[in-house]
């Protein structure tokens, strides 16, 4: 009787072990245990069937994320990514992370949001990983049209981590103003891309002398090219206005509807208190691309210099509907409210630039 009863309770105990459903503890080690032998699509599919356990284990999106990155499965790193960021929110490598993914999947919308939140987070990560997250911003920027502020990351980057063929080649792409990626370049604008960009990026890391020379023969080689004009002025602006205003004025010369060159006459001749001319530069700018904040911005800052507040609001209203986080915007139109008597509004606008301010520290 006691061997029926000991072979019993053997067999409903192993009849338990068949039955039960694995636990999150033997699934994660067995994930660990597969991707420490280097059987990837293992693993990947261990950590999955984890994170169907435990949605929230922060380690594991990191691994499998990783995972999938190196086996080039995008469209499964980049949900784990992304969630691995909502619920670490200060973590700049899980942003970067989700940004490089979405950039392999072409959601560029999408990428750069991810990565503009690393860089609110000022790239705290390894400097791999950080150099990786500037560049891919500066390209996501170049697809989606933003020139002028992919060209200023491409600065940060070039001061940081030095110059390197990657960043020449993006800031070349930018200075022209194209939504090219580096491999959509086409091969009739190559060489001007890398020449532009090799110029830049010699300005980028402060050698004057170097970049100076580039621009010089660049603008001998492309006499008719715009945006080498623009790009030589506005390199010579931060030594000598004078030279850089001919420069800029060419670029309009042969791109009338060229927009920064425009905001840069517009700001030049600001400074120089010429503020007919601003003006003229100021209101062609707003023309050519109402749906440019800068154009407002640097349009209404002249209508603030003339005296002209209600109009000068107007125009910054506009840029700030169009840039709600730009603290120029705001700190400009606080002014204008401010010459409107506008208290109430005025001290709006001037708490949510200190904000703004405060984030960019």
């Amino acid at each position: 009787m006691r061997g029926l009863l000991t072979a019993f309770l053997i067999f409903a105990t192993a009849l338990r072990s068949q039955t039960a459903p694995p636990t999150f503890q033997s699934i994660s080690k067995q994930a660990e245990a597969a991707r420490d032998a280097g059987k990837m699509e293992q693993a990947l599919t261990l950590y999955q069937k984890a994170l169907k356990l435990r949605p929230a284990w922060d380690e594991g999106l990191w691994n499998l994320g990783n995972i999938a990155y190196d086996l080039d499965r995008y469209s499964e790193c980049a949900p784990a990514f992304r969630r691995l960021a909502d619920l670490k929110q200060n973590s700049a490598p899980a942003w970067t992370m989700s940004g490089l993914c979405e950039y392999k999947l072409r959601r560029f919308d999408a990428a750069l949001v991810s990565l503009s939140h690393a860089e609110t987070l000022k790239f705290e990560e390894p400097a791999e990983l950080a150099r990786a997250a500037r560049l891919h911003l500066a390209l996501t920027l170049t697809k989606l049209g933003i020139f002028e502020r992919a060209i200023n990351v491409l600065t940060e980057m070039t001061r940081v981590h030095k110059k390197t063929p990657e960043i020449v080649v993006a800031a070349g792409v930018a200075g022209l103003r194209q939504p090219w990626l580096p491999a959509e370049v086409p091969e009739s604008s190559r060489d001007l891309a890398f020449s532009l960009g090799d110029a830049m990026a010699s300005a980028m890391e402060l050698d004057y002398k170097e970049a100076t020379r580039k621009f010089a023969a660049l603008v001998e080689q492309y006499p008719q090219e715009p945006n080498v004009h623009f790009r030589y002025g506005a390199f010579l602006n931060v030594q000598d206005s004078s030279q850089a205003v001919g420069e800029i004025q060419k670029a309009i010369d042969l791109a009338p509807d060229h927009v920064p060159a425009l905001v840069g006459l517009t700001v030049i001749y600001m400074k120089r208190e010429d503020l007919d001319k601003a003006l003229e530069f100021g209101e062609r700018a707003t023309q050519a691309s109402p749906a440019d904040f800068s154009t407002h911005v640097a349009l209404g800052r002249v209508l603030l210099a003339r005296e002209n507040p209600a109009r000068a609001a107007s125009e910054l209203e506009a840029a700030v509907k169009l840039a709600p986080a730009s603290p120029e915007a705001r700190f400009s139109l606080a002014s204008a409210y401010s010459r409107l008597g506008r208290k109430d509004d005025a001290a709006r606008e001037l708490a949510e630039f200190k904000r703004l301010q405060h984030l960019d520290k």
